[in-house]
This record gives structure tokens, C-alpha cells and sequence, in this order.
């Protein structure tokens, strides 16, 4: 049994909201419906994106720890906090 829900949405970008029902009217749906179909896309995106960043971390404590296999007095910490200090200066 699926439980629908009234709810009120504030804040929303006023063209972007018109947008949304114009094409949910263009597809057939109601407002409910296409808003229920956006907030699963997005949720689903939001976990694929979890899950590769989670992937990516993986990757990289494996890169480490063949490094540190090679050599004795590397620092992961360091090297983390050499890539921090990078990515800050190029963002400034």
C-alpha cells in the first residue's frame, strides 16, 4: 500500500517550478506524480554518486597502500594533506 501525502514545497525558483509542471503536463502527470518521479530520480542519483565516490575512495587507499609497500617512510597523511593545500590554492 502506497501512502500519498499533501505536502507544501516553499522556496522554489519560480521559473524552474513552471518548467516542472509545464513538463508534467506535457508528459500526461499530474504535479504529484512528476514530483514524486523527481524525488526518486534524484534520490537514486544521489546514491549512484555515493557509491562511486565510495569506489573512488577504494581506488585510492589501494594506490596508498602499494606505495607505502614500496616505501617505508611515505606518509599518506602528508601526501592528503600536500593535495588538500593544492586544491585550495587553485580554488583561491
Amino acid at each position: 500500500m502506497v501512502i500519498k501525502l499533501n505536502i507544501t514545497i516553499k522556496g522554489v525558483e519560480e521559473e524552474v517550478y513552471r518548467n516542472f509542471k509545464a513538463e508534467s503536463v506535457r508528459k500526461g502527470l499530474k504535479l504529484g506524480e512528476a514530483t514524486t518521479e523527481a524525488f526518486k530520480d534524484w534520490v537514486a542519483s544521489q546514491n549512484k554518486r555515493s557509491r562511486k565516490e565510495i569506489k573512488s575512495m577504494e581506488e585510492a587507499a589501494r594506490h596508498m597502500d602499494s606505495i607505502r609497500a614500496k616505501l617505508k617512510n611515505w606518509s599518506g597523511v602528508s601526501e592528503i594533506r600536500k593535495w588538500r593545500e593544492k586544491r585550495n590554492y587553485q580554488k583561491s
